[in-house]
């Protein structure tokens, strides 16, 4: 065996081993309560200060390198290139992709009752989409500020989003990193790429940078910018980091990240009434203030001028790859929050249930489950 094929085989091993291990129960555990958290501090250490992103730019050179020594030795470097990439998953596993097999948010928030007929749940579903549509109202007329500089905008709202990640409980922890001091969320170097991609953020675990398309309408910035610090804090699955992300912008003090969660949330119920309730959606479309209106569908038409070959490409590794971790349903995991959001209403500590609360229906001011 020559030892080009040796280095194939080996890297080929320490990727399926990164895989493995992460169906190991003891391992996960290992890692989400002693690994995550000390490498988290390593790397907020390392990148949290620095200014832009230090990932993009390691990968780049990273990639510049293998390609030219490729060019210069060819096929005597295809083995050392294979193990490279083996050693790469490996590391992807051990830093990150383990966090996919923590335990679910679902089972660290309230159980919701037992099973409803169709049409309380349709009925709850339109009580909760108007609530939401009041609180964005509500928000709206806020001291709502999204003028300045990519920079000055950026910096208030990871101002804003750390005061909400400080106020929910610690018993909704992905991984006990509470006492981690992370760096802010950054303006991705390669924004023109992620648009085309239809790719609004995402977190580099190498470096444990959180990223957002810069290019995406200033709206979007507070909920994927809690969304992916979400996953700097250890909640992998994206359905849970939307929820997180929500939950940390409706703690939030400051007007505009408030702002983003209650645009965030409406959108979540406003998703599952158009599937369910055509009409009562347009009723309730038709109360929305013109600012609210005019975000969300200049958020909406941002993604559709932006769509091509491209995204759709992106959206097929985003499903392979969210499957390859234990994802089932892929990128239709994304959409999967209505549940969380359900729970998190119900659950003691958490701001959504007081919020929905006070924004009354009519003669009364109590949802369907409340007690």
């Amino acid at each position: 065996m020559t030892a080009q094929i040796r280095l194939v085989l080996a890297g080929i091993g320490l990727g399926v081993l990164g895989r493995l291990l992460g169906e190991v129960a003891v391992v996960v555990e290992w890692h989400r309560t002693f690994f995550f958290p000390r490498l988290a501090s390593l790397l907020q250490a390392i990148s949290g200060t620095a200014v832009t992103t230090m990932g993009e730019a390691g990968a780049m050179l990273v990639i510049l390198a293998a390609l030219g020594v490729f060019a210069a030795r060819r096929s005597r470097t295809l083995g050392g290139l294979a193990f490279a990439l083996g050693f790469i998953v490996f590391c992807f596993y051990a830093s990150w992709g383990f966090a996919y097999g923590y335990p679910s948010l679902s089972g660290r928030l309230a159980a919701l009752p037992g099973k409803q007929d169709e049409a309380a749940i349709r009925a709850r579903l339109v009580d909760l989409t108007e609530r939401s549509a009041r609180l964005a109202a509500r928000a709206s007329a806020g001291a709502v500020s999204l003028e300045g500089t990519n920079a000055e905008v950026l910096a208030r709202i990871n101002a804003g989003t750390n005061a909400g990640f400080e106020r929910w409980p610690a018993s909704i922890e992905a991984s006990p990193v509470r006492g981690v001091q992370f760096g802010a969320a950054k303006a991705s170097r390669v924004s023109f790429a992620l648009s085309r991609l239809q790719i609004s953020g995402y977190y580099f675990p190498w470096t444990g940078e959180a990223q957002i398309d810069a290019e995406m309408p200033r709206t979007l910035w507070p909920r994927v910018t809690a969304h992916e610090k979400a996953h700097q804090r250890g909640f992998a699955r994206e359905n849970e980091a939307t929820v997180i992300g929500v939950i940390t912008c409706l703690s939030s003090p400051d007007p505009t990240v408030f702002y983003g969660g209650a645009l965030g949330l409406f959108v979540g119920f406003d998703r599952e009434l158009a599937r369910v309730d055509p009409e009562a959606r347009r009723r309730i479309w038709a109360g929305l203030p013109r600012r609210v209106t005019d975000d969300l569908r200049n958020e909406a038409a941002f993604w559709k001028v932006h769509q091509g070959v491209a995204g759709v490409v992106s959206e097929k590794v985003n499903d392979t790859y969210l499957k390859a971790q234990g994802v089932k349903s892929g990128v239709l995991s994304y959409g999967e929050t209505t549940r969380l959001i359900l729970q998190a209403i119900e659950t003691p500590g958490i701001d959504l249930g007081p919020l929905l609360r006070a924004e009354g229906a009519g003669p009364s001011d109590r949802l369907p489950e409340d007690r």
